[in-house]
Formats: structure tokens, C-alpha cells, sequence
């Protein structure tokens, strides 16, 4: 199976926005989380129960 870390779309060389294929050989930008995400604070208690009720917190 392909990765999507290991292919690039390619575009038609007359509709550039139209994809023609995939190259296999090309650098793969990828994003990474610079920081977490801040909950509000409703939004964090929230999933504290959402957790607790799904047994989530303990050690498996």
C-alpha cells in the first residue's frame, strides 16, 4: 500500500488545478503540531467526564 507520505498529486500541464496522476518520486511537506490545541473551559470539563465514563483516565 501507498502512503500518503510518500506520493504527490500531479497536475495536467493544460488545467493545472485538474490532478493527473501521482508522482512517487517528489518531497513531501508535511505540517506538525506547533502546540496543543486550548479548550475552553466548559469544553475541558467536558471531556474529563466523556473520559471517566469511558474509563479512559486509569491505566487500561
Amino acid at each position: 500500500m501507498i502512503s500518503t507520505a510518500d506520493y504527490r498529486l500531479v497536475a495536467q500541464p493544460d488545467a493545472p488545478g485538474v490532478p493527473a496522476g501521482i508522482s512517487l518520486g517528489g518531497p513531501i511537506r508535511r505540517k506538525r503540531l506547533l502546540r496543543e490545541a486550548a479548550l475552553p473551559e466548559d469544553a475541558a470539563q467536558l471531556l474529563e467526564v466523556l473520559r471517566s465514563a469511558l474509563d479512559l483516565e486509569g491505566g487500561g
